[in-house]
């Protein structure tokens, strides 16, 4: 079984350490969107289970929605723009341009969680892409998979009312506490949820 991993805006594939050791025994994938780190958005070719944070959920929605057999999202969207006040996102841009690490140290603060080691490898025209994308995308939601919703009644970032608007057709697992970067507050919980979708397919 294959499975594809995608990070949010503002973080990279480190978000997934505590939970790609459970899932060795699957052919895994963990695309970088290039925010940090060199990009590497190679999928399989084949059909697989799309694991979405944040944008990255957006991002597997928007750009391969035809071979997903499967979708996880955490504290994801498949719409920013219609839900928040776009004068953030213009906010985030210029602040990116005056000082690129204060701006993501005040998103991740936000988001519920301090950076853990500092910022490093940081790509600003890949972080300025990033805001288009929030900004424009509006992928359409498949109705032919399988889909699992995993969101904190504390996340920031993408508000509780968010969530239910967007997924409001599906079963939402909340959890309490974790804010909006659950693969890093709460991957004992993730981890559970993702197996469990799995099992499903077997």
């Amino acid at each position: 079984m294959n499975l594809v991993f995608v990070h949010g805006w503002g973080s990279g594939p480190f978000v997934w350490k505590d939970i790609l050791p459970s899932f060795e025994s699957y052919n895994c994938t963990v695309v970088n969107l290039g925010f940090l780190g060199e990009e590497n958005l190679s999928v399989p070719d084949e059909k697989f289970i799309g694991i979405g944070h944040s944008l990255g959920g957006a991002w597997l929605l928007k750009h391969y929605p035809e071979r997903l057999s499967g979708f996880i999202s955490i504290a994801s969207f498949n719409c920013f723009y219609q839900h928040i006040p776009q004068h953030i996102l213009s906010k985030m841009r210029k602040n990116i341009a005056k000082d690129m690490t204060a701006q993501l140290q005040d998103f991740w603060h936000h988001a519920g969680l301090d950076h853990p080691g500092g910022f490093k490898n940081l790509k600003p025209l890949k972080l300025i892409e990033g805001l288009g994308w929030l900004s424009k995308w509006n992928a359409d939601i498949p109705t032919n998979i399988s889909i699992k919703i995993l969101a904190s009644h504390d996340d920031h970032i993408v508000p509780e009312k968010m969530t239910q608007d967007i997924w409001k057709n599906y079963d939402i697992e909340w959890v309490d506490e974790g804010g909006h970067m659950l693969p890093i507050t709460q991957p004992e919980w993730c981890t559970k949820h993702i197996e469990n979708f799995i099992d499903d397919f077997k």
